[in-house]
């Protein structure tokens, strides 16, 4: 066995391991991702906002995976041992061309992900600003009913006897109490109460707002760069293998 033959050997070892590890890799990816789908939900926001974060969130194991097996096909290319096509053989018959394929793919559903998760997070977030909104309407109801409760038992004639018994609730006997020293006491409760829940309820919408324009602006700067790597990947290897 001669030297040159000897360091040779190595070489292709090296670049099947790398292909080895880089489809475990893309293939563990769509597994995980393909598990989502079983029991699909299209019609539920949230599960769709699952997907394509599941998606955008462990792009880089795939991108990883196909940059490891582009290494390998070009140490195979390097070396020498890489299988070179026949003549008039098409490309769809060669996996490798099946690769690239699969890369470029991702890429693009990356680009794709990028309004889709917009447009669910829109959704979502509007539900939630629903809901807020909903929940601080309650909240003023609740205020205007137990102002006008008070009202009625300051007006039944019965305030004196009410606050000489032990019938009542302390928070109600308080009111009543300043009630009995400034009639205006009520209003002016119930006045701050409604202020404090509209308080509430913006600081809740613009938290709701801010954290879905932080998870837009992380999610499509993290698409974009994820489309540029897998498309950049899949289109010099289909350009290389031509």
């Amino acid at each position: 066995m001669t030297a040159s033959q000897s360091t040779k050997r190595p070489v292709p070892l090296a670049a099947q391991f790398l292909k080895l590890v880089g489809m475990i890799l893309v293939l563990t990816f769509l597994v995980e991702w393909g598990i989502l789908f079983i029991t699909p939900q299209f019609n539920n926001s949230q599960w769709q906002l699952t997907v394509v974060n599941q998606f955008i969130e462990r792009g880089a194991t795939p991108l990883i995976g196909f940059v490891f097996i582009y290494t390998g096909f070009w140490i195979q290319a390097v070396s020498g041992s890489a299988t070179q096509p026949q003549p008039g053989e098409p490309a769809l018959k060669d996996w490798r061309f099946w690769v690239f394929v699969l890369s470029s793919l991702l890429g693009l559903l990356c680009l794709l992900g990028i309004p889709l998760h917009l447009s669910i997070t829109g959704q979502i977030t509007e539900q939630a600003v629903n809901q807020i909104n909903q929940e601080a309407a309650q909240a003023e109801i609740r205020v205007e009913q137990e102002q006008q409760q008070i009202k009625q038992l300051a007006s039944s004639g019965q305030l004196q006897q009410l606050l000489k018994s032990n019938q009542l609730p302390p928070d109600q006997r308080a009111i009543l109490e300043q009630l009995q020293k400034d009639p205006q006491a009520l209003d002016k409760q119930a006045g701050q109460a409604r202020e404090r829940i509209r308080t509430q309820q913006q600081e809740a919408v613009n938290r709701a707002q801010q954290e879905a324009f932080l998870n837009r602006l992380r999610v499509g700067i993290r698409s974009f760069l994820l489309a540029v790597g897998f498309i950049t990947i899949g289109w010099s290897g289909l350009r290389e293998h031509r």
